[in-house]
């Protein structure tokens, strides 16, 4: 392997730590555990798992594999992350469905989908803010205000 290719190597773990941390900001500001660090954290294992999996071999089933077993893993990590409070709610839901879209952002970069890795990103970002919205929280309310008739 040459200088310059672990160079392109390693700006796709950059790139993959802004963008895991980009969406970790939002976890982190609603003081959440996870946050910045982690997705950021989560977003590089899974770009440098794929890198050297694609490295290693041109055989797709083998990169295949590699990804099932990074979704397997996140299941994993979500599931500790899960729990539920005092009125025996889950908790912890979103921020675990979170960690597992923010790998699939550093599969893509690893896989050079550039466009998808930055749509999945905005996307993850709106559905993270989308019940600071007004609209949306109107829209929840009238929603479920028909189930207590």
């Amino acid at each position: 392997m040459d200088i310059e290719f672990e160079l392109l190597l390693s700006a796709k773990l950059v790139l993959a730590a802004f963008l895991g941390g980009i969406i970790g900001l939002e976890r982190e500001r609603d003081k959440n555990n996870m946050g910045i660090r982690t997705f950021a954290c989560i977003c590089v294992a899974a770009c440098l798992f794929v890198s050297i999996s694609a490295h290693l071999s041109e055989d797709s089933s083998a990169i295949a594999r590699t990804l099932a077993a990074i979704a397997t893993g996140l299941g994993f990590i979500g599931a500790g992350i899960i729990f539920r409070d005092e009125r025996n709610m889950p908790k912890g839901l979103t921020t675990a469905a979170g960690l597992w879209t923010t790998s699939a952002v550093g599969v893509a970069i690893a896989l050079n989908m550039y466009v998808l890795a930055f749509s999945a990103t905005g996307l993850t970002l709106l559905i993270f803010f989308v019940n600071q919205f007004n609209w949306y929280r109107r829209f929840v309310a009238k929603l479920f205000s028909n189930k207590k008739e």
